[in-house]
């Protein structure tokens, strides 16, 4: 039942797993956020199922460190890095090394046409699986978890009922934002989740809560878009509701959106649509009130596990608190306990990221000719700096025409402090010849640092002191980029 491409993804996949299964033992690494987390639990839920021992292991990045400790491993054991490792395939020197990812590749050598990792690819021995390989758009067409389910169903046919991980992975990085619903591969994974009764997709209000939020809270922390008058005024909120004699309070308690029956959801978007319209927005804007919303039915109603971009984010709060096995443990199908702390860390989540937004409000972002940026120092967590850009390039308070980059203090294992760097930009600039990853990859390199990611998001680690300097680099690195499509 499961959508396969058809393609030579396929065949590769099919190779992956073979030697995965052929192996005595795995070690699956993979990045923190939620696609990560939720990549990380295809694998380990694959490998249950075919009897493989293996351990799990998360990292934050690859670092030269991070790369030889892997290659070591792996004179023992597979190891699966998902979600990670295109960027740096050619650091690895083992065979037994295994990668399916879908972030950008190595630049060319020496002015060369194509990624290093193409050549990589075609070593029998060498295992890597990236949609750029098939013509696929890493950015918005597949994620980690994704790519990791393509090697699951190839190792077994029962491991189809992970689909629903791969839309979690997706949507957690926000690869439905540009066409408010998942494209490409994603589309075919979600279609084939909902043929097993997997997944529910329903034309809807894509705001974030819609299973958890009460209604005034709903619109009152809506951003993408912006409702003028509701937007940050909880009383105008309530006010709003009552004018549309919708109630917000049921004989349980208070409603959410889910709760609402269609009439009732048509009266709340036609009145927004007709307040944002009235207020000076545009039609576009209007459009982003509703899209493609993933549910899970089996989940229970109301719960943070019910709906994509909810699930997401509770992942999120996991890996970014140092508990992304929480999070992988959630995603197999543990609730009860594991479930409760996760609600307890989503909560300390949403905390330091209203604290972020509004330490950042305070301190200003920075203006540059093709860039902006605002740094945190040690005031706000690193591990969320990249969620805090994201909210404010969505919500309107930083300027779309131009990539935001959000510094932040990070203490490395070793004990050395470094300055974390995420950035993101709008999708309409990569239509304008931005490419965020490559543009950061080297501003980074040129500092000493390391980085890479996405054409729309990306992020590095750089030494302390060098800010300045990545962001002059990075600066006419973005110029070049969007002055080169107009000439």
């Amino acid at each position: 039942m499961t959508q396969r491409t058809g393609s030579r993804l396929d065949v590769e996949a099919r190779k992956i797993s073979e030697k995965i299964l052929a192996s005595d033992s795995v070690i699956v690494a993979s990045h923190i956020d939620a696609d990560g987390i939720s990549a990380a639990a295809v694998a380990s839920s694959a490998l249950d199922r075919a009897g493989i021992e293996h351990e799990v292991i998360f990292l934050k990045k690859l670092d030269e460190e991070s790369i030889a400790d892997l290659d070591r491993k792996a004179e023992e054991s597979v190891v699966w890095l998902t979600d990670l490792g295109s960027g740096y395939a050619s650091g690895f020197s083992s065979p037994n090394v295994i990668i399916t990812d879908h972030h950008e590749m190595e630049t060319p050598p020496q002015g060369g046409d194509e990624p290093v990792q193409t050549t990589l690819a075609s070593y029998s021995e060498r295992a890597h699986l990236n949609p750029a390989f098939f013509g696929h758009a890493g950015a918005k067409e597949i994620s980690g978890a994704g790519l990791a389910y393509y090697v699951a169903i190839e190792m077994d046919k029962e491991n189809e009922m992970l689909v629903d991980l791969t839309v979690i992975g997706a949507i957690g990085d926000m690869q439905d934002q540009e066409s408010r619903r998942l494209i490409g591969l994603n589309a075919r994974l979600v279609d084939a989740g909902v043929k097993l009764g997997i997944v529910r997709r329903t034309p809807d209000l894509r705001f974030f809560g819609t299973e958890t939020r009460t209604l005034q809270r709903l619109l009152e922390y809506a951003n993408d878009p912006l409702l003028p008058g509701l937007t940050g005024d909880s009383y105008a909120c309530d006010e709003f509701y009552r004018m549309l004699k919708i109630n917000t309070e049921g004989p349980e308690g208070p409603r959410h959106w889910s709760d609402l029956s269609e009439p009732e959801k048509q009266r709340v978007l036609t009145s927004l649509s007709r307040r944002i319209l009235e207020n000076g927005g545009t039609e576009r804007e209007v459009e982003r009130l509703t899209g493609e919303v993933y549910t899970f039915p089996k989940e229970r109603k109301g719960s943070p596990t019910r709906e994509a971009r909810e699930f997401a984010t509770l992942l999120n709060s996991c890996g970014r608190n140092d508990m992304a096995e929480l999070g992988m443990r959630i995603c197999k199908g543990d609730r009860g306990r594991p479930l409760e702390r996760a609600l307890e860390l989503l909560r300390e989540h949403r905390g330091n990221i209203s604290n972020a937004l509004f330490f950042i409000r305070e301190i200003g972002i920075s203006q540059h000719e093709s860039i902006q940026h605002f740094h945190c120092a040690d005031q706000v967590k690193e591990t969320i700096v990249g969620s805090v850009v994201g909210i404010l390039l969505g919500s309107g308070e930083a300027d779309r025409s131009k990539p935001l980059v959000g510094f932040a203090l990070a203490k490395e294992q070793s004990g050395e402090f470094k300055i974390k760097v995420s950035a993101r930009a709008a999708y309409e600039l990569v239509g304008r010849g931005l490419n965020l990853s490559s543009a950061i990859k080297g501003a980074a390199q040129a500092v000493g640092g390391i980085g890479g990611g996405h054409n729309v998001a990306a992020g590095a680690t750089i030494p302390l002191g060098t800010e300045d300097e990545f962001l002059r680099l990075l600066d006419e690195a973005v110029h070049g980029q969007l002055r080169s499509l107009k000439a």
